[in-house]
């Protein structure tokens, strides 16, 4: 057997040659493996880890006080020392994942959104890497979302205008304040935000700012967050709510007009009246 093997090699035959490159293939498929799961497995795996641990600094960040001070030094480092400029309407999240990762602006854009992602969905910054895990990657999170993203935020941002404007017949409180100690300060808006110290559980209003273009986006962008992820539901719920707001608004127009106005008041009544009636004999003929 041994000299039929000797044999068949001098003569080059096609058998032994391909069992010989099978053997090799499998040598190399076995490196393969190893590599795979020495740098690529555990390498993405450490990657999520590390975006984990990004998310929760971004968090944390959200918190400060000083927030704005801190993502301005990022972007000012960003630039001076690492040569990457940010645009203005780039977002907080992704000035971090550029500051610690340096990454071009699209990996950037990849993993900030897998963190925003999972922001929006609630999930916590200690089971990142099993989210994205489960979700097939972050590139996969990038690419299902693209196509929704525009529509997606639109329709939340909707809901949450609507529901603002809804609160202003059914405010949450409500108070004067006293003009003389307001200050009035350049600018309006048709939001305005109480700076209030808090004493014993009781909040003092100190001063009231309009809100301008780019602070109103960061609200809308928090409200927009605290969303359920049913947005079906929410939408129903707020549109519901907002049918409700209209009705009472019209309720309480009708009533200032009977106070200023009780003349027009009695003549829209009168108007009405003969609408109704109108209506009711309609559907009677039909």
């Amino acid at each position: 057997m041994h000299i039929d093997l000797i044999e068949a090699v001098e003569n080059h035959s096609p058998l032994v040659a391909t069992k010989t490159l099978i053997g090799k293939a499998d040598d190399l498929a076995r490196e393969h493996e190893e590599f795979n799961n020495r740098y690529i497995v555990s390498g993405r795996k450490a990657l999520y880890e590390l975006l984990g641990k990004i998310y929760a600094l971004a968090e944390q960040l959200d918190g400060c006080s000083d927030k704005e001070d801190q993502v301005a030094i990022l972007r000012k480092v960003l630039s001076e020392k690492y040569g990457i400029r940010t645009q203005e309407n780039t977002s907080d999240t992704t000035v971090l994942v550029r500051y610690i990762t340096q990454a071009d602006r699209k990996t950037a854009h990849v993993y900030s959104r897998a963190i925003e992602t999972a922001r929006l969905n609630k999930i916590d910054s200690s089971k990142f890497a099993g989210y994205v895990e489960q979700a097939g990657g972050v590139e996969r999170i990038r690419t299902e979302g693209a196509d929704s993203d525009e529509g997606d935020f639109d329709k939340r941002m909707s809901i949450a205008r609507m529901y603002l404007n809804s609160r202003k017949v059914f405010p949450l409180t409500s108070f004067k304040l006293n003009p003389k100690s307001n200050i009035h300060l350049e600018g309006s808006s048709d939001l305005n935000i109480l700076i209030c110290s808090e004493s014993e559980g009781r909040q003092y209003v100190l001063a009231k700012l309009p809100i301008d273009s780019g602070l109103e986006k960061k609200v809308f962008d928090g409200l927009v967050r605290q969303l359920p992820n049913d947005l079906k539901d929410v939408c129903k719920q707020v549109t519901k709510f907002h049918k409700k707001a209209k009705k009472k608004q019209s309720q309480n127009t009708f009533k200032a007009i009977v106070k200023k106005r009780p003349a027009l008041a009695a003549g829209m009544l009168r108007i009405q009246k003969i609408r109704n009636l109108v209506i009711v004999q309609s559907n009677k003929g039909e």
